[in-house]
């Protein structure tokens, strides 16, 4: 006999929000609070404590988990049967799944295993006419219907809470190495090196560039380094490592450092809240712009940078103290990229990134799930 699933506490609190007229701040943890634009609430809805799996079938690959449920649990789980769910965003392990799809977060492995909307099989979630929605499904092979998933997938809890997730696993591999490798200044050597590894016989399961600063604080030597993770059978691992080992500068490193790199945010956030900016290109561009950003660790004391090749990302967490001519002048110097603003203090949200729902699609879509305005009214900036 099945137990009858809990009533989702969430529509309650959301007709509420409605009636007293009161919006609601949608959090997790509260690890990434302070990020986005000021949200203009008065109560919190925490999906923290909705935790726990609601089903998991090892055979079927996939597992169903309420909103609260961290990362690290998740793979405290799946692990135990030789599965992984491997995403890997920056920040801690104890973030929940909820927040994790609502603001779209990833990690290098996304490299090989895609981004948060690509491992997301189906969700539930509160709409804020406190309506419960179920999109997606418990399978692999579901596609029918209109794609919410995709739809809620990085909408930072303007279109519904995330209760319930369904999500797709994958078999641990059976070995894994990591390696560092040493890499020239010059954005054309750069480019070979990257491209000789991304493009080349290896299978890497993730890659990524990081600058010195970075590199010190995974107990690193303090240079640019690319780091790799390859994996797979034994035989393949060891073959993929002895071709990488012809090249100069190369080092086997522990695994722990990819964890690390996860971390390295909320390090520098418990000194003081960091701007946190992410740069997009085209993979064929990040050799250019690493090495035109080679300087900014001097221009702006305490900077670190990292870059994911493969998907053609750079992230950059810069002293939250920048002024905003330096920030603009930084936007200003890179014309032909996609900056997103993770982190920025209050006041220059206006100036350098006042809103990304200016389109009528976007604000027609939140206005039919959100008509009160009751969702973190503001995170993506002014909706009419």
């Amino acid at each position: 006999m099945t137990a009858a699933a809990p009533v989702n506490p969430f529509v309650d609190l959301v007709l509420d929000a409605v009636e007293l007229k009161t919006p609601l701040r949608v959090t997790g943890r509260a690890h990434w609070v302070d990020a986005g634009r000021p949200v203009e609430a008065t109560r919190i809805a925490s999906v923290a404590a909705h935790a726990g799996v609601v089903d998991y079938v090892p055979g079927d690959l996939t597992i169903t988990v309420r909103g609260g449920t961290t990362l690290n649990e998740i793979h405290r789980i799946t692990a135990a049967e030789g599965q992984q769910f491997p995403l890997d965003p920056a920040g801690p392990g104890d973030g929940t799944i909820g927040a994790t799809i609502a603001t779209g977060s990833f990690g290098p492995l996304a490299h090989s295993f895609g981004q948060a909307r690509d491992l997301v099989l189906g969700v539930e979630f509160v709409t804020g006419d406190g309506k419960l929605v179920r999109g997606g499904g418990r399978v692999v092979k579901n596609v029918a219907g209109f794609d919410l998933v995709r739809l809620v997938t990085g909408s930072w809890g303007t279109i519904g809470i995330v209760t319930e997730a369904t999500l797709r696993l994958y078999s641990v591999p059976a070995a894994s190495v990591t390696l560092a490798m040493t890499v020239p200044d010059q954005a054309v050597l750069l480019a070979q090196r990257v491209g000789s590894i991304l493009n080349g016989p290896l299978t890497p399961l993730r890659t990524e560039l990081v600058s010195g600063g970075v590199a010190s604080m995974l107990g690193l030597p303090r240079r640019h380094a690319l780091l790799v993770e390859l994996a797979g059978n034994s035989a393949s691992v060891a073959a993929q490592k002895d071709s990488l080992a012809r090249l100069a500068g190369v080092t086997e490193i522990p695994s722990g450092v990819w964890d690390r790199l996860r971390s390295i945010e909320a390090d520098v956030a418990a000194r003081g809240l960091p701007i946190v900016l992410r740069i997009s290109c085209l993979p064929s561009r990040v050799p250019q712009l690493w090495t035109s950003l080679a300087g900014i660790e001097s221009g702006f004391d305490g900077a670190l940078v990292h870059s994911t090749p493969a998907l053609g990302i750079i992230r950059c967490i810069l002293p939250g103290n920048a002024s905003l001519a330096s920030m603009s002048g930084f936007a200003a110097g890179m014309p032909d990229v996609t900056i997103i603003y993770e982190r920025l203090p209050a006041a220059m949200w206006r100036d350098l990134s006042p809103g990304v729902v200016s389109d009528r699609l976007s604000r027609g879509i939140m206005k039919a799930f959100d008509p009160h305005r009751i969702l973190n009214p503001g995170i993506l900036g002014p909706a009419s």
